[in-house]
């Protein structure tokens, strides 16, 4: 797997005031809450990326990122049960699309950008791991009419049982109402050192479309800010903000 380079190196990283946090979650009864929101995925013009940093703990259960406490089986963004492979599953079970990952404990950046295609076409879906695209399967993603992306979670889905619940930390967790190219995937994984993503910088110029960061800049508190949008999510269980972020 390349380095994604190119001329996205940048020295614009955020200030130590602002990345010094992630978010801890130990996978039993912890997740964050958020106003449940749609996104958009499945007509022609609708554009979508998420983006995170992840370190698990655990490889061994389903780990979800996004999930709707009205669902334990779709809306939603998870790695397997094996670990090795990330899926995102639309509001209509069983439509997703999937990418080979590495299954470890080390931190690694994800990104999945999401074009819809209407008229019965699949969304046309690219899933990254440390900058790089991985060989992505479409199942029916985004074919169905209607069928978006509806979530309301972080770390957990309605299955709050510690089988399905994320295990380990994450940190800025983004949502752009905009396909981010490959180069700017590159340059937001900046060989594993994390940029600010408010901001445009080298190959990365997609700033004005992010709709919704969770940063955990805080540190501390039950509320983690929505830095890019009005979707503050509130902690629960044992879910706390850890000092750990990526180097």
């Amino acid at each position: 797997m390349s380095l994604g380079l190119g001329n996205s190196l940048t020295s614009n990283l955020y200030s130590s005031s602002e990345v010094s946090y992630s978010m801890s979650f130990d996978g039993t009864g912890d997740f964050l809450s958020f106003t449940e929101t749609t996104f958009n995925i499945e007509d022609t013009g609708d554009e979508l990326t998420i983006a995170f940093w992840a370190k698990r703990t655990d490889n061994n259960d389903e780990a979800v990122i996004f999930g709707n406490s009205a669902s334990a089986s779709f809306k939603r963004l998870n790695f397997d049960s094996d670990g090795d492979t990330l899926i995102i599953e639309s509001d209509q079970n069983g439509q997703t699309a999937t990418g080979p990952v590495t299954a470890d404990t080390n931190w690694h950046h994800y990104a999945i950008t999401m074009v819809g295609q209407s008229g019965g076409n699949l969304c046309a879906t690219i899933i990254y791991e440390d900058g790089d695209a991985v060989t992505t399967t479409n199942n029916n993603f985004g074919v169905s009419d209607g069928k978006d992306l509806t979530i309301n979670r972080i770390g957990a889905d309605a299955a709050v049982s510690g089988t399905k619940e994320f295990k380990g930390l994450l940190y800025q967790v983004a949502i752009w109402t905009d396909k981010l190219e490959a180069n700017e995937v590159a340059a937001i994984y900046n060989s594993g050192s994390p940029i600010d993503i408010e901001g445009n910088s080298g190959d990365y110029d997609s700033s004005s479309e992010l709709a919704h960061l969770w940063d955990f800049r805080e540190g501390s508190g039950s509320t983690a800010a929505d830095q890019a949008g009005s979707l503050n999510a509130t902690l629960n269980g044992d879910a706390a903000f850890s000092t750990t972020t990526p180097s």
